[in-house]
Formats: structure tokens, C-alpha cells, sequence
């Protein structure tokens, strides 16, 4: 089966270890979080140093420069991290507004002869474009079909996914109508979509159901940030739809006042919960639904900012989930194979060539 990259079609079987939810150049400053007081709001406007990450450890949010990332030469050096680790392919989900730069992604590509797949479409309503209101589904939807068959304007770089489509804490009309053009570009590609969940309200299963009714294949969706606060009962429920589910926040453990959430709705899970989650989750018949990945985003989850990386799962998680009894296989499934059947675009039922 064909996959989209940055550098033209390649066959899934060449993918390899995927990491299927990343970001290589991205901007997040509407997650930004002020402080409430006077001597602490000084601290948002600083760059990341040693003197602050005391306060990023805790709040990822607290500081603008944080929620950016931007540097192509710091991107090829933690990339090839990842590389060096056994990582082959990454798909960069930014979308339209935070900051996406496909030349960059291909350039990079070269750079570090890692396969990447650029997304299309939405994120969250606070960055759609001013004119959100008036466009249509269609022009939304042909938007993305555009991207994805002839590629980004003016780059000549197509996207392989539809996605990271955002929603917030409840579903906005424009959110619900970028979901639906993308159930319709999909329908149109074959890509599959990647969906921002807003980490603290379970808005998974009615993202899936207004999918679907726009004609989405529900084994194309891909339910994103399930792990951040773990409701087990609720993660079965998308896995039953026959949808992915993503576990996409290891290495992020932070703890945020309540009195400065701002963005965050409360607490990150730790990596080994999320662990001990997923095991429960293969031991209950979800294998194949599960797909896993860090979302890197911030400055300080790259190594340079004494983060644990892109290659966290690799060096760190993976050996965390055979201590907890899950296989070697199971992990190639995980890393390899599920990721494999989100990313390829079956010719039988497209017009892709």
C-alpha cells in the first residue's frame, strides 16, 4: 500500500518504526497560560534557560516561547536522535495556523533521511483563519483534497494526512465543520485523520460519530491525547467504534496549579500509568486499535532543553512496557504495523497516483 511523504509516495513496507503524532516546526501561543501575579507574569515573556525550567516542569503553558518551535537545525539534531534509537518515519501533524512549514519538513527529510508526512487542515477554533465563518464544507474539504493530491500551495509538498483537526473543550460549529470536511476529504483520498481531543473532556466518541455521518471510514480515525487523564472505560469505547486510539503524551507528567490552568483542564498522567494502561488494554482485546507516540511541542521535551526527545518511546518507554509483561510482538504491532494501516491510502477506491 502507498503512503504520501514529504518526498513523494513510498510503500508502507518501507515505513518501518513510525512515530504517528509529532510536530517538527510548530506554534501552540494560543496554549499560552499567563500568571495572575504581577511577579510571576515576568517569567512568560523569558526565553526557555535553566532559570525557568523549574516553572516549565510544572507548566508546560507558562512560557510563550515554550509553546514554539521553530529552529531547523536544533529539529535536525534531535531528529537524529530518533534515528539513532531505530526510529524511520514521523508524521509531523501540524495544521494550518500553528505555525506548519512544509518546505522546511522536506528539507529536513533530506537532512536526516527520516520519511515524514505532512498534515492538512484545522486545528482548534482559536486558530482558524478570520474568514472560518464564512467558508464552506466543500471549500474546506477541497482545500485538503487539494493538498493531499497536488500538494501544499506554493511548495509542491502534498500532505499524507488529514490532520491534526482540532477540537476544544466543547465541539464549535466551525470545529464541527472542519470535522466533516475532513470526513469528506478522506472519503475523496483514503488519508487518514488525526484528531485533537481536548485532553480533559471525552469528546472522542462524538468526534467519531460526526465523522462517520460525513462518510469517514472509522478504521481512518485517529482519537488523539486518550492518556493525559486515563479513563480505561472510555478508551474501550473508542476502541469498540473500531477507531484508533493514541497515547501521545509520554514524557509529559506535569502537575499545574488549578489556580493557572488556563489551556490545561488539570493533570498529566505518568508514563508508567500509561504503561500499566495499555497492558490492561492488550490484555482486554485493543491491540490493534493502539497506537503510541510523544506529540512533541514544546521546547522542553526536545533534549536541548533537558527533555527526554522524539525518541522517548524508543529509549525509555518501550523497555518501561516489557518490565510490565508486554511482548516483543505486541510492540511491533504497536510501532509498526497499526501505524502502517492508519497511513495507507488504498488506490482501489482513489483517484491518488
Amino acid at each position: 500500500m502507498p503512503v504520501i511523504t514529504v518526498q513523494g509516495i513510498k510503500d508502507t513496507d518501507s515505513l518501518g518504526v513510525i512515530a504517528p503524532h509529532e510536530h517538527i516546526f510548530v506554534d501552540i501561543r494560543n496554549q499560552f497560560t499567563p500568571f495572575h501575579e504581577t511577579t510571576r507574569n515576568t517569567i512568560s515573556g523569558q526565553k526557555v534557560s535553566i532559570e525557568n525550567l523549574d516553572v516549565l516542569s510544572r507548566n508546560p503553558y507558562a512560557v510563550k516561547d515554550n509553546l514554539v518551535l521553530e529552529n531547523i537545525y536544533l529539529a535536525e539534531k534531535e531528529l537524529l536522535e530518533f534515528k539513532m534509537a531505530g526510529g524511520d518515519t514521523l508524521v509531523e501533524a501540524t495544521s494550518r495556523g500553528i505555525g506548519r512549514d512544509p518546505e522546511q519538513l522536506r528539507k529536513i527529510s533530506r537532512l536526516t533521511g527520516l520519511n515524514i508526512i505532512a498534515g492538512c487542515g484545522y486545528y482548534t477554533q482559536d486558530t482558524h483563519p478570520a474568514d472560518m465563518d464564512k467558508k464552506t464544507v466543500d471549500e474546506i474539504k477541497d482545500e485538503m483534497v487539494s493538498e493531499i493530491k497536488n500538494g501544499i500551495p506554493w511548495t509542491g509538498v502534498r500532505a499524507g494526512v488529514i490532520g491534526e483537526l482540532g477540537t476544544s473543550d466543547i465541539i464549535y460549529p466551525n470545529e464541527k465543520k472542519v470535522l466533516t470536511a475532513g470526513a469528506k476529504a478522506h472519503t475523496e483520498t483514503g488519508a487518514g485523520i488525526i484528531v485533537h481531543i481536548y485532553p480533559w473532556a471525552p469528546n472522542g466518541l462524538e468526534t467519531i460519530d460526526i465523522l462517520t455521518a460525513g462518510g469517514a471510514d472509522v478504521k481512518k480515525i485517529n482519537i488523539n491525547h486518550v492518556d493525559v487523564e486515563i479513563d480505561i472505560e472510555y478508551i474501550k469505547k473508542i476502541g469498540d467504534s473500531g477507531a484508533f486510539f493514541e497515547f501521545d503524551n509520554f514524557g509529559k507528567e506535569y502537575f499545574i496549579d488549578s489556580r493557572y490552568r488556563g489551556f490545561s483542564g488539570g493533570v498529566f498522567a505518568r508514563d508508567i500509568e500509561r504503561v500499566k494502561a495499555l497492558k490492561e488494554l492488550i490484555d482486554s482485546g485493543y491491540l490493534s486499535n493502539i497506537l503510541i507516540t510523544c506529540d512533541v511541542c514544546l521546547k522542553t521535551l526536545l533534549h536541548a532543553y533537558g527533555g527526554w526527545g522524539y525518541d522517548h518511546i524508543l529509549t525509555y518507554i518501550l523497555p518501561m512496557m516489557k518490565d510490565e509483561g508486554i511482548t516483543d510482538d505486541q510492540i511491533d504491532i504497536i510501532i509498526k504495523e497499526n501505524p502502517k494501516r492508519f497511513l495507507n491510502i488504498d488506490r482501489s477506491w482513489t483517484n491518488i497516483t
